[in-house]
């Protein structure tokens, strides 16, 4: 189990850090977003607790970046 980082920049103007547990061969940041998303059925637009997301990224406890 590897604990990553997931930074949501929402359209509010706020930014979520969000750490979440992957198993290390899940370890992808997309794996970790859809844990933490709205489910919806609107493909094009993606919510944390209702609010738009405009990006994301995610980085491990060693602060580089997860693909």
């Amino acid at each position: 189990m590897e604990l990553i980082a997931i930074i949501l920049h929402l359209i509010n103007g706020e930014i979520a850090k969000i750490p979440v547990g992957l198993a290390v061969n899940n370890l992808t940041c997309y794996t970790a977003l859809t844990r933490v998303i709205d489910k919806n059925e609107d493909k094009n637009v993606i919510h944390y607790k209702g609010v738009e997301i405009l990006g994301y990224y995610c980085k491990d406890q060693k602060g580089d970046w997860i693909p």
